[in-house]
């Protein structure tokens, strides 16, 4: 029984734990790689139910603003570069 989609379905109604969020995203691909006929990382990332998780745990990091997003990307990279 696919589990993947109610999990969406609960994590964008408004779901706040960006660690469960993950957990949940990544169980979903671990289920989609083991069903019959798996093509590949295409199938996992066009995916209705990985593609609902994905954009919640966006909304919550404030990744989804493209205004944002842009400006914020350079500067999370160059912190990361710094702390690596």
């Amino acid at each position: 029984m696919s589990r993947r989609y109610s999990d969406a379905l609960a994590i964008q109604q408004g779901a706040c734990n960006p660690s469960g969020i993950a957990l949940s995203i990544a169980d979903a691909c671990k289920e989609i790689r083991s069903e019959p006929g798996h093509t590949g990382t295409d199938q996992i990332t066009s995916d209705p139910a990985v593609r609902l998780m994905v954009h919640q745990l966006a909304h919550l990091c404030r990744a989804n603003d493209h205004q944002v997003a842009g400006t914020a990307y350079c500067e999370l990279t160059q912190l990361c570069r710094e702390r690596a």
